[in-house]
């Protein structure tokens, strides 16, 4: 067994980009809910402030209308006049021929209408406006027809001041129609109130929110927390795992090839047995290998060593690489390479020569008999781009966004059955990542696939 272990301390730039977004999502999710429901509570809230506030008015003004109809209706014997005891009576009740509006801004002592906030008017059937009580709205005059339908009215006048006005039909003791009398209120105090009461709740929404939101934040961590350990013991486990299958690996293929040496001469039909065995211990060895790639880039601590690599140099041995196995599967490979300027990046040599294989491989698998894989490598003035093209079977949209997760293979009944560990394209995704390039694919079931990456930091021509 091994006699080393290697250990996962904490979680890897991919993982915490992954949690992060889940993190991100879930306070958004958690903060929209609450958000929503803060809304609509403070705006319940609001429209019942300011119902009752109008209904209070409203029951102010009626009051007062109801209190100045039963002072003045039983003396309002003919339509459209008012006798003069109504003005002895009612001593700020102003005849409309005397203009009394500045006298009534001037006083300040006890009347029947608190004429700062309150206003009556007497009209005839006519329409005309017979006596005034109060400071009254400078607004257009009423139409009689107005006057017959309306009860309550809400409006504004010119200088944008907002009142509130009720309308009642005003009879004679022998019951005949003699005008209307409308009761108002000045609506400012109000409004301020109202102004207020919307300042402190869009300042308590506000505060709220942004308690709601860390809180949110808070509570997303704790409920990814139990994901992030099992991720992590997960990939404990399977760095583990491989690692210590490292050594019993390599001591079954030295079995295997002591084997073969010693006793085949005995036992000429133990080769096949011993080619079957060794072929899935190459197999598994392959996969050990790859998990523990894996498991290297995941871990924080062991951050690659970059330094100036010539892609230019990489793709050749690749495809010198690969050319055997293309040819053996009738594939045609070619490569679109400007070799009189070579294009330079900083990275890590050996992974950047792995994510090309990878590409490259996972290419010529599902590429069938007679079809052909190009790999171009191109500078532009801000990024350098890698590409490899085939059409093989393509991949469907489905697909697309599973091929980079670990042990996802594509299965085609156009192929034989693929000899893969659904690894690589993982791999390709934790390097490039690693060098903080951008990977992407283009590909249509049945056309072929695009896998291009596209480096942006440190470029460098010679």
């Amino acid at each position: 067994m091994g006699t080393g272990r290697n250990v996962v301390r904490g979680a890897s730039p991919m993982e915490n980009q992954l949690f992060k977004r889940k993190r991100w999502l879930l306070t958004l999710t958690y903060a929209s809910v609450m958000g929503c429901t803060l809304g609509l509570v403070g705006y319940v809230f609001d429209r019942i402030v300011t119902n009752l506030s109008y209904q209070s008015v409203q029951k102010e003004i009626t009051s007062l209308a109801s209190n100045i109809h039963a002072n003045v209706e039983y003396k309002l014997a003919i339509p459209g006049k008012i006798p003069a005891d109504i003005y002895a009576k009612i001593p700020e009740l102003c005849p409309i021929y005397l203009n009394c509006q500045t006298q009534f801004q001037q006083q300040h002592r006890h009347t029947l209408v608190n004429i700062d906030r309150y206003y009556a008017i007497f009209i005839d059937t006519s329409g005309k406006t017979r006596a005034t009580l109060g400071i009254y709205p400078n607004v257009p005059k009423s139409s009689l027809s107005s006057l017959e339908n309306l009860r309550w009215d809400h409006f504004h006048d010119r200088a944008g001041k907002g009142y509130q006005q009720l309308t009642l039909e005003i009879h004679t003791p022998d019951n005949k129609v003699w005008g209307y009398l409308q009761v108002g209120r000045d609506l400012t105090d109000i409004n301020e109130y109202l102004n207020n009461i919307h300042l402190i709740i869009t300042i308590g929404i506000i505060a709220i929110g942004f308690i709601v939101a860390i809180a949110s934040w808070y509570l997303a961590g704790l409920a990814m927390r139990p994901l992030s350990q099992s991720y992590q013991q997960m990939q404990q486990f399977t760095a583990d795992a491989a690692h210590e299958l490292r050594t019993p690996l390599a001591t079954l293929q030295v079995i295997i090839e002591n084997g073969r040496a010693e006793y085949q001469h005995l036992a000429p039909e133990l080769t096949n047995w011993l080619d079957r065995i060794e072929r899935q211990n190459i197999r598994i060895a392959s996969l050990v290998n790859d998990l523990l790639f894996l498991s290297s880039l995941d871990r924080p601590d062991n951050k690659p060593i970059f330094e100036p690599c010539c892609l230019t140099e990489i793709v050749l041995d690749l495809v010198e690489e690969f050319a055997i196995t293309a040819t053996a599967k009738s594939i045609d490979i070619c490569s679109d390479l400007d070799l009189d300027r070579q294009i330079w990046i900083d990275g890590n040599s050996e992974q950047l020569y792995r994510m090309g294989a990878n590409l490259i491989d996972n290419a010529i698998k599902y590429t069938p008999t007679g079809g052909k894989v190009a790999i171009s490598l191109t500078q532009t003035l801000n990024d350098v781009s890698f590409q490899v093209r085939d059409n093989g079977i393509g991949i469907s949209d489905a697909d697309k966004e599973l091929i980079f997760n670990r042990f996802y293979r594509i299965e085609s009944k156009s192929l034989p059955p693929q000899h893969s560990t659904g690894l690589g394209l993982a791999i390709v995704k934790s390097i490039v990542d690693a060098h903080s390039g951008q990977l992407t694919v283009w590909s249509q079931v049945g056309k072929g696939s695009i896998f291009t990456v596209r480096f942006v930091r440190n470029l460098k021509i010679n």
